[in-house]
């Protein structure tokens, strides 16, 4: 365990110099700025994406959000209609289209919020093409046909009901068809169990002895790189804190495990000081871990090198939310190696990242977690947050006295 590591040395606050408070008032503003920018701008065009389900398409009929296709020669040739669904980074809109005969031309993804790997990967299936001829009750919600490309289960699931919902409004209102919208159950199941457990187990080797604390720790992390890496591929990322900050939320009934998760690592900092998630339970931190039992993983860094590494870790974030909220993607936020290591589908860059940091684990101390994960980040301004706190209610506190 490093020197730096959160549960070994706790980061006084109160000693930070003062002027940083104008540098964090400083930073909120651009934040908020950014989201404003984000949520201010226009919708998309959805006309370029009827035309492409219709080819033979020559001008439309806005009629309360069903378009009316038209050919040249001024015959009907069917409708389409935008469906909006909550998928992993956000909001998700898909717009169907449907021919005179009640069945899909076809569908597209007007705009999302998820990573691009996600929709580059989906690209490439004929999952679309599939729909092609389908009747109004022949579009279910299985999305089994993605989830196999892509193993994004979230995702994948939003681009089924956005389609069933563009449907469900065709059928209603041209064909006096009713398709039922899903209603979708509360999910909790093994991995929220595993979950709790898991922060219960972090939490309980904060108050116990070293030795057993480390043995509980590895407990912990080895779990959390099966069930959390492995099985879930759904690590705690900066693509999601920022659809948060965007106000994005998913839906709890299916994806309560994320409220669950950012929950747990919000509410064990501000109670303890300490990221109960990035010390016991992250499956990067884990695999990291293992890693370094190969190299020894004890070598020692110059001061000015690891201030320099925090200092652009801190910038990085910053870009990347500023980014992510000023184009309302969150998803455009991600650059962690996760997807590369979990579910061997990344970028070519988040390759490369992968293989810098498992090779540096070799000799460095899980270098991912201390210089260039965005949770570092995130946990010192919680960190501050809560030290801020502290110190108001002291200072109340005396003057009521």
């Amino acid at each position: 365990m490093g020197p730096d590591h959160p549960f070994k040395r706790k980061m006084n606050v109160s000693k930070l110099p003062k002027n940083n408070s104008f540098i964090y008032l400083f930073i909120i503003i651009l934040l908020v700025a950014a989201f404003w920018i984000g949520r201010t701008t226009s919708g998309p065009d959805l006309k370029p994406h009827v035309r492409n389900i219709f080819n033979q398409a020559a001008f439309f009929e806005d009629t309360q959000g069903i378009y009316s296709v038209f050919s040249e020669q001024n015959e009907l040739i069917g409708w389409a209609a935008a469906g909006s669904a909550s998928g992993y980074g956000g909001p998700l809109l898909v717009i169907a289209g449907i021919d005179t005969a009640g069945k899909v031309a076809g569908a597209s993804v007007v705009e999302h919020k998820e990573t691009p790997v996600f929709f580059r990967m989906v690209k490439t299936t004929d999952f679309f093409q599939s729909l092609t001829g389908r009747l109004f009750d022949e579009i279910d919600y299985d999305s089994r046909e993605i989830v196999g490309a892509t193993g994004a289960t979230c995702s994948a699931d939003a681009v089924v009901e956005g389609i069933r919902r563009a449907v469900a409004k065709v059928a209603g209102d041209k064909f006096n068809v009713h398709v039922p919208v899903r209603e979708r159950p509360l999910k909790f199941g093994f991995l929220e169990i595993a979950i709790i457990v898991l922060f219960s187990l972090g939490i309980a080797a904060h108050h116990i002895g070293k030795s057993f604390r480390e043995w509980l720790r590895w407990t912990g992390q080895i779990a959390g790189l099966l069930i959390i890496g492995f099985w879930e591929n759904s690590p705690i990322n900066i693509a999601k804190i920022s659809a948060f900050l965007s106000g994005y939320f998913p839906d709890l009934h299916s994806d309560l495990y994320w409220y669950l998760l950012i929950g747990g690592f919000v509410l064990t900092i501000l109670i303890y000081g300490k990221s109960v998630y990035c010390s016991n339970i992250c499956p990067f931190g884990a695999a990291q871990r293992c890693i370094g039992l190969i190299g020894g993983a004890n070598a020692k860094l110059p001061v000015w090198s690891v201030r320099l590494m925090n200092g652009l870790r801190n910038f990085f974030v910053f870009a990347a939310v500023t980014a992510a909220l000023i184009t309302a993607q969150p998803g455009s936020a991600s650059y962690e190696p996760f997807a590369a290591i979990f579910a061997l589908k990344g970028t070519l860059f988040q390759w490369f990242l992968l293989f810098i940091v498992l090779i540096a684990s070799l000799i460095i101390n899980r270098p991912w977690c201390h210089f260039f994960c965005p949770m570092r980040t995130c946990e010192r301004v919680l960190q501050i947050v809560r030290q801020k706190t502290i110190n108001f209610r002291k200072l109340y506190g005396k003057k009521i006295k």
